[in-house]
C-alpha cells in the first residue's frame, strides 16, 4: 500500500500537472508565505479533502524575479557576462520557464505544509484538479487528496486472542533423525511382496467405462512411494502385497488435487502392472552419517543438540508467526466497518496479483498468464488494515524499533548460512535489507504489545500439530 508521504513533486513545470497526480518525495518547505495567500480545506465525500489555493500575485512576482537571478548566473548570452545579463532579457527569455518553475516549487511546498498543518495523513497522491492564472498576475488551483482512514480507539483489555504453544522433546529429535534416514536410504530391487514404505513403479491405463482416459492411447508408468506420495488410499492398499509384474484391476476415486489432471476428481477403474520394485535399506546412525550433516565431531549427541536449536528456532518462529496471525485478525474484527478507499484495496490488489505471477515464474512456470486482482481482493485489504493498526498502534504506544533485535534477527537468519559474518555484514550494508528487518522487527514489537494487553488464552499442542498447521 502507499507510503506516508511529506511533500510533493511538480517537478520544474506546472503545465504538465494541471490534470494529472502528482508524486511524492520529501522535501523541505522553501517558503514562508505572504498573509495574502488563501488556503481551504474542504471535506468531501468519504475519505477525500479538497484543497483550495489563491496565490497572490506579488508572492509570485518576487520568487520569480529570484528564479532570474538564479538563472543568470548560470546561462551565457551573446553579448552579455554571466551575471550581466539586463532583467528585461531575462525575463523575454526565461520568464515563462521561470514562472512555471517557481508556481511548481510553491504548489509543492503548500501542498506538503498543508498537509502538516492539518495533520492529514495521505493515502494517495494528490491530484491537481484545476490550475489557472488570475487576471492581476496571480494563480490559483484546486488538488484533490485522499486521506488514510482513521483508526478507532480501541479497549485492548476486551480483545480476545486464542493461541498455541508447543515445545521440542527428544521424540521431536527422533523423528527428525527418522527423516534424515530416510533422506539417505539406500534402494535395492526387491522381489518380496510390497509394503508401506517401498518404492513402486507401476504401468497403468485409467479407464472410464470402456474409454480410456489417461493415456488416450498405449500405458503410462508412475513412480510411487507408498504411503508418501499423495497417491489414493486405495490404490496404495491394492498396490501393498503385491509382487513385482504382478497385475490388477481396481476402482480408484482420485482427489481433485491429484497430480494427473484427466485422472483428478474422477472415479475410475485402473487396469495395471507392478514393473518396479524397491526396497530402501536405511543407514546406522554412526559417525559417518553424523559427518554427512555437517556435525564434524561425528557424535550422535552433537547432532542430536543440532537438531533441537534448529526445531527450537523453527517452532519460535511458526509460533511467533501464529501468534501475529491470531492477534491481527481479532484486532481486524475490531474495525471491520472501518472504510478503506476503493483505490488503496486495488492498488494492494494489483501488486498482490504481479506478486503471484513471479512467484509462479520461480517456480519455472513460463509465461505464466497475469491473475485477475480481483481475486486477491479481501487479501488485499486484511493487509492495508494490519498496516494501518500495526502503524497507528505503534505511535499511540510510542513503540520504538528495537535496534539490539534487529542485530539478533540479522544473526539468526545468518546462521542458517555458510558464513555467517559475511551476511551480517552484508546486511548492514544493504539499506533495503536493514530496513525490512527493521520493519519486521517493530512489527514483532507491537505484536508483543498487543499480546500483553489482550485477553490472551493458550492452548498447548504437540510440535508436529503446531507446524503441519503452519
Amino acid at each position: 500500500m502507499a507510503e506516508l508521504v511529506d511533500a510533493l513533486d511538480l517537478g520544474s513545470s506546472i503545465a504538465r500537472c494541471e490534470s494529472s497526480s502528482l508524486s511524492f518525495r520529501t522535501i523541505h518547505s522553501m517558503y514562508n508565505f505572504g498573509a495574502n495567500m488563501q488556503i481551504s480545506i474542504d471535506k468531501n465525500e468519504g475519505l477525500e479533502r479538497n484543497l483550495t489555493v489563491s496565490i497572490p500575485a506579488e508572492d509570485i512576482k518576487s520568487k520569480v524575479a529570484d528564479k532570474l537571478k538564479e538563472i543568470s548566473k548560470q546561462v551565457k548570452i551573446k553579448g552579455f557576462r554571466p551575471g550581466r545579463v539586463p532583467n528585461n532579457v531575462l525575463n523575454n527569455k526565461f520568464g515563462k520557464h521561470a514562472r512555471q518553475e517557481v508556481l511548481g516549487e510553491m504548489m509543492n511546498s503548500i501542498i506538503q505544509d498543508a498537509v502538516k498543518e492539518h495533520a492529514l495523513s495521505i493515502a494517495e497522491a494528490p491530484q491537481v484538479t484545476e490550475a489557472k492564472d488570475l487576471d492581476d498576475g496571480g494563480y490559483s488551483f484546486k488538488a484533490k487528496l485522499e486521506v488514510l482512514p482513521e483508526i478507532p480507539e480501541i479497549d485492548f483489555s476486551k480483545v480476545k486472542v486464542k493461541n498455541e504453544t508447543a515445545e521440542v522433546d527428544d521424540n521431536d529429535v527422533d523423528g527428525m533423525i527418522a527423516k534424515l534416514q530416510k533422506q539417505k536410504q539406500e534402494w535395492k530391487d526387491s522381489k518380496a511382496a510390497i509394503k508401506k514404505g517401498d518404492l513402486v513403479t507401476i504401468e497403468y491405463v485409467a479407464k472410464k467405462g470402456k474409454k480410456n482416459v489417461h493415456p488416450e492411447e498405449g500405458k503410462e508408468k508412475m513412480g510411487i512411494l507408498l504411503g508418501e506420495s499423495g497417491v489414493p488410499d486405495e490404490l496404495v492398499s491394492a498396490i501393498v502385497g503385491m509382487k513385482i509384474e504382478e497385475s490388477k484391476s481396481e476402482e480408484i476415486e482420485f482427489p481433485e488435487a491429484f497430480n494427473v489432471k484427466p485422472m483428478a476428481g474422477q472415479k475410475l477403474k485402473i487396469d495395471f502392472e507392478v514393473v518396479s520394485h524397491k526396497r530402501g535399506k536405511l543407514p546406522k546412525v554412526d559417525e559417518e552419517f553424523v559427518k554427512s550433516f555437517g556435525v564434524d565431531s561425528g557424535k550422535e549427541e552433537d547432532l542430536r543438540n543440532e537438531i533441537a536449536d534448529n526445531l527450537k528456532r523453527e517452532l519460535k518462529n511458526v509460533i511467533q508467526s501464529k501468534n501475529k496471525t491470531a492477534v491481527l485478525k481479532a484486532l481486524r474484527e475490531e474495525v471491520k466497518d472501518l472504510a478503506i478507499s476503493d483505490k488503496m484495496i486495488a492498488r494492494e490488489s494489483a501488486a498482490l496479483a504481479h506478486q503471484s505471477m513471479e512467484q509462479s515464474r520461480q517456480m519455472g512456470i513460463q509465461n505464466p498468464p497475469h491473475p485477475d486482482h480481483k481475486n486477491f481482493e479481501g487479501l488485499a485489504k486484511e493487509r492495508i488494515l494490519n498496516s494501518l493498526l500495526i502503524s497507528n498502534i505503534a505511535k499511540k504506544q510510542n513503540v520504538q524499533v528495537d535496534y539490539t533485535k534487529v542485530r539478533e534477527k540479522i544473526i539468526e537468519i545468518s546462521q542458517t548460512f555458510e558464513n555467517p559474518s559475511e551476511i551480517v555484514e552484508y546486511y548492514y550494508k544493504t539499506p533495503e535489507l536493514l530496513s525490512s528487518i527493521e520493519g519486521s522487527v517493530l512489527e514483532n514489537q507491537v505484536i508483543d504489545w498487543v499480546t500483553a494487553n489482550v485477553d490472551l488464552s493458550s492452548k498447548k499442542v504437540s510440535f508436529d500439530k503446531i507446524m503441519e498447521s503452519a
